[in-house]
């Protein structure tokens, strides 16, 4: 069985961030939150991708650990 990339969906604070997203790339969130189970939604399916791709970047890791951790409200290094 393959390991799935983003795991069922944790309780956690939120703030609401409006944005406008192609119709199919909405659809398929909406598919592998579906695919994912229980409460899983397409907020958290979206959070956990922007947080995989940013763990992925090595050249952004790089400027979280160069600043001082005070230095950069609220980020946090991200790992997935």
């Amino acid at each position: 069985m393959a390991t799935r990339r983003i795991q069922p969906k944790p309780t956690v604070e939120l703030e609401t961030v409006t944005l406008r997203l192609p119709v199919r790339l909405v659809r398929a969130v909406d598919h592998y939150a579906k695919y994912l189970g229980g409460s899983t939604d397409r907020t958290y399916v979206m959070a956990q991708a922007i947080e995989i791709a940013m763990a992925q970047d090595r050249d952004f890791q790089k400027t979280l650990t160069s600043r001082a951790a005070g230095a950069v409200p609220g980020a946090v290094r991200v790992t997935a």
